[in-house]
């Protein structure tokens, strides 16, 4: 069964940055990848984010399956 969504960490070296950068890019709206969730709306301690593998494969350009 295929991950509905991915980590920034399992994310980064798909786009040549680091981890961190992803987590930046999202929290600024450069990056659409997915879901950012604001610890202050949460409540939780801190941020969170689940890139959706479908949208990160848009901006590289491949296909989820590795056939491009």
């Amino acid at each position: 069964m295929e991950k509905k969504y991915m980590s920034p960490e399992e994310a980064a070296p798909m786009l040549g940055i680091s981890p961190a950068k992803v987590r930046q890019y999202m929290r600024n709206g450069v990056l659409d990848l997915g879901l950012v969730v604001d610890p202050k709306k949460s409540g939780e301690k801190n941020w969170r984010f689940k890139i959706y593998p479908a949208k990160l494969y848009k901006v590289i350009g491949g296909d989820p399956d590795g056939s491009n």
